[in-house]
């Protein structure tokens, strides 16, 4: 039944649904990405996503660049792997570090039901809902089972809290990019009353279904957006 939504709701938004098959993802992406502070571009992106049909890795790090980098020395690399299953990636393991430092992490436990976060050494055991992500593998997910609705319910971790987040599927949205214009699926997170963080994300609907774009405000208000400078899809 999952499988029939899916489809159904794919012909409705235009997306052929056999083009997020997980044998249509090549094995191997690489992204890059120009990092801006509104219109002040700060840094450079750069991401690496492999998975063999069975499981998957991602490789997401972001540095300060030009001046900026001068200024202020920021490096952030995230770490995810996991399976790749009928309903899209499943992790099992995630960290972050910063400027060469570990930050935070998680391990999931899908038989306990239990993530183990480690937040600055500190440790906790929660509980594992279904239909959760860290945040460097729940872009990617949708290359392999994007919502069978406009709203999407996911727990996401960083490795400090799972939280409960909805996200509306907007539909269509041409973008400007380096690469030219390019059809995306925007997705953006549904902000409750008082909550100042947002995120969003552009998928290419002519690139497997890969995050293009991506934009992250914090509770300053601050928004930093990631837009794609170059897609790769090198054979090793």
């Amino acid at each position: 039944m999952r499988a029939l939504l899916m489809s159904l709701a794919l012909v409705a938004a235009g997306v052929p649904a056999d083009a997020f098959a997980a044998g249509s993802v090549p094995a191997r992406s690489e992204i890059r990405y120009q990092v801006y502070l509104g219109t002040l571009k700060i840094g450079e992106g750069h991401d690496v996503f492999q998975h063999d049909g069975r499981s998957y890795s991602v490789v997401s790090e972001s540095r300060t660049a030009g001046l900026a980098g001068v200024l202020y020395r920021l490096n952030i690399r995230r770490e995810a792997q996991g399976r790749v299953t009928h309903a899209g990636l499943r992790p099992d393991r995630f960290s972050e570090t910063r400027n060469g430092n570990p930050e935070r992490s998680a391990t999931f436990d899908w038989t306990k039901k239990e993530a183990t976060l480690i937040d600055n050494g500190a440790s906790q055991t929660v509980a594992l809902p279904d239909d959760t992500w860290d945040t460097a593998s729940f872009s990617y997910n949708f290359a392999f089972a994007p919502s069978e609705s406009i709203d999407l319910d996911a727990h996401l971790t960083d490795g400090r809290h799972i939280h409960k987040y909805r996200y509306a599927i907007l539909g269509r949205e041409t973008i400007d990019t380096a690469l030219g214009p390019m059809e995306t699926l925007h997705v953006k997170k549904v902000q409750e009353p008082g909550d100042q963080r947002a995120f969003e994300v552009w998928l290419a609907v002519g690139q497997h279904n890969l995050p293009v774009r991506t934009r992250y405000s914090g509770r300053d208000g601050r928004a930093f957006d990631s837009v794609v400078t170059q897609i790769t899809f090198p054979v090793q």
